[in-house]
């Protein structure tokens, strides 16, 4: 309650409350689902502390949740149910196994998380820069598709698929099937809703540039040299490099803390791929295993079943595609900004703001901007092309072994 009232003071001075409502939505979902064992503090000099209280809590929500859904796997295997090629239990399985180890990472990882969340100086650097509300817009509006929209998907095609199959059963239990793939995805929504932030930020600082590039520019021009005294000019150069230096560490910052950011969301991350990916394997190969009953063997095509494994298999693809397109999109910011340095005309500035240039174009030469979890793979375009590729080359195995059986 503590943070939710910080949040709305700091928007009665002024701030863009569309992004603090994102940050305090996140974790208020964290602290109720039991991932977030960090408490907030907001007159302490600390503000987010680790909490044993919290650490409690999270422990026990952890052994609530194993003790339901991890024994009703074990109960599953011993009677045979463990059926691999349900699109639904599958997908239900592996969320079940991602939740459990979010569980205890977040736990583990608790001092470490609360530690990185008070060196972020977010609320600053929002500050410094006018971030433009339709950009915001729009970030959360992509984001409310991931948190909203894709549960409600789901959930809705849980109820059909348990009204077709079950349907003496309570709509209500669809809710227990999908609460394992809701919070196994919740620290990934985490991470994609900073990601959105950082993108926001680095517009921002890409536009303030490409304003600085023109000034500079038409400052180069010998009319402009001719008309403007070597004071002002010394003066109005030594300006430019005092914001050019702000916005060099303002680059700094999003730079640092969204790798240290990365690194507690990782294994979660990587998890949570590889389930999209033998997910996206199994749904299609479901396909292919219904057309082929239908084409070899002479069974009747079960439309119902292929339309759920559709649904499983979308929303998976649709993950991905839209993890890839935002780091692929950050990473163009960052490459942008080299690119508009490169474009400044600096030949007749002055002394102090051409080492602010130089300063800012070796630090992001140095920096390589690059988002890749764990150190396995980076995370840009070229992942949806390794998911495919990946999933190509297991899919011809899987056919290959359907078709020496039926032969």
């Amino acid at each position: 309650m503590s943070f939710l009232t910080d949040i709305l003071r700091r928007r009665k001075k002024g701030d863009d409350h569309f992004v603090f409502l994102l940050t305090v939505t996140l974790v208020v979902l964290l602290s109720v689902f039991g991932l977030f064992p960090i408490t907030y503090s907001p007159r302490s000099r600390e503000r987010f502390q680790f909490s044993i209280k919290h650490l409690i809590y999270c422990m026990l929500v952890t052994i609530l949740f194993a003790s339901v859904y991890v024994r009703q796997m074990y109960q599953d295997y011993i009677h045979n149910q463990l059926n691999l090629q349900d699109a639904t239990k599958l997908y239900s399985y592996m969320n079940v196994i991602v939740t459990v180890v979010n569980y205890i990472t977040q736990m583990v990882m608790g001092r470490q998380v609360a530690r990185m969340m008070r060196r972020v100086p977010l609320f600053s650097t929002l500050r410094v820069f006018k971030i433009d509300r339709k950009i915001i817009w729009r970030s959360v509006g992509t984001s409310l598709i991931k948190v909203i929209a894709f549960p409600l998907i789901l959930e809705i095609t849980l109820v059909i698929q348990q009204r077709h199959y079950e349907p003496e059963l309570n709509w209500m239990w669809s809710l227990y099937k999908l609460y394992p793939m809701i919070i196994s995805n919740l620290l990934n929504n985490c991470y994609y809703g900073a990601m959105i932030i950082v993108k926001a930020i680095l517009q921002a600082l890409n536009a303030r540039l490409k304003n600085q590039l023109k000034e500079v520019n038409y400052m180069q021009r010998e009319d402009q040299i001719k008309l403007t005294t070597p004071y002002y000019r010394m003066q109005k150069f030594c300006s430019l490099a005092d914001e050019m230096d702000i916005m060099a560490e303002q680059y700094m910052i999003v730079y640092t803390h969204s790798n240290n950011y990365l690194k507690p969301q990782a294994l979660s991350m990587i998890l949570s791929l590889i389930c999209h990916l033998l997910g996206m394997t199994v749904g299609f190969f479901m396909q292919y295993y219904n057309l082929a009953d239908t084409f070899i063997s002479g069974k009747v095509y079960d439309g119902f079943g292929a339309l759920i494994n559709l649904v499983f298999l979308g929303i998976s693809l649709a993950e991905i595609v839209m993890l890839a397109h935002l780091c692929n999109d950050i990473l163009e910011e960052t490459s942008k900004t080299g690119r508009i340095l490169q474009n400044i005309d600096y030949l007749h500035a002055d002394c102090r703001y051409k080492q602010a240039i130089f300063t800012f174009s070796l630090m992001i030469l140095n920096m390589k901007f690059r988002i890749k979890p764990l150190g396995l793979f980076e995370l840009d375009m070229s992942l949806i092309m390794n998911v495919f590729s990946s999933m190509s080359g297991f899919l011809i195995i899987l056919v290959q072994g359907d078709l020496w059986q039926r032969a």
